[in-house]
């Protein structure tokens, strides 16, 4: 039997604790190898494991040089036919306060990753020919039909309007995120 199927609240806190523990392994294997202090190795960056931010206070306290990496999405949750335009204080109303609280009882608090998306309607977001929860066709669950993606998916005709919407949006995001990293990906072939 594998020990990591869990089927109740209890097999999910022993999750939790292993992440946990193969956290402080890492941390001590990093910080034995560098040492602590200004100047000495790099910070080390934890994922949250999609667990809630306030999980996390006081993990480690007094530990050298950590961040919490987060990956804040609005896409993979409920779904809505809302204009654009009226996500403008989402971020701050959905992230802001969770990140100071974080940044307060934590520490560096920062996301690893973030979207403009508030609908799950690009291609292949939730996997090749899975479908979307916006128009009702995705396969992992029962969602209601929103509305029709294509005016999600046809960039090229976005106005002045959407795109300043979009843009308004973003600036929310690292607003309320306050700490962002912004990942460039390259990838090429090794032969």
């Amino acid at each position: 039997m594998s020990p990591f199927v869990c089927s109740t609240r209890v097999g999910m806190r022993n999750l939790i604790i292993l992440l946990w523990n193969s956290y402080l392994q890492a941390y001590n294997l990093v910080r034995g190898a560098s040492g602590v202090g200004e100047g000495k190795g790099p910070y080390i960056s934890y994922h949250d494991g999609f667990l809630s931010r306030d999980q996390w206070a006081n993990f480690l306290p007094n530990a050298d040089r950590i961040s919490l990496d987060s990956h804040p999405y609005l896409c993979f949750g409920p779904q809505s036919s809302a204009a654009m335009s009226t996500y403008a204080t989402t971020p701050c109303s959905s992230w802001g306060g969770s990140v100071n609280t974080s940044m307060a009882a934590f520490g560096l608090t920062n996301a690893g990753e973030f979207s403009n998306a508030v609908t799950d309607c690009g291609l292949w977001v939730n996997g090749v020919g899975q479908g979307t929860r916006y128009d009702g066709t995705y396969t992992a669950g029962t969602w209601p039909n929103v509305g029709n993606c294509n005016q999600w998916t046809n960039w090229q005709n976005y106005d002045a309007g959407i795109k300043s919407d979009i843009q308004n949006f973003a600036m929310s995001s690292m607003d309320a995120l306050q700490v962002r990293i912004f990942f460039i990906w390259v990838f090429t072939w090794i032969h």
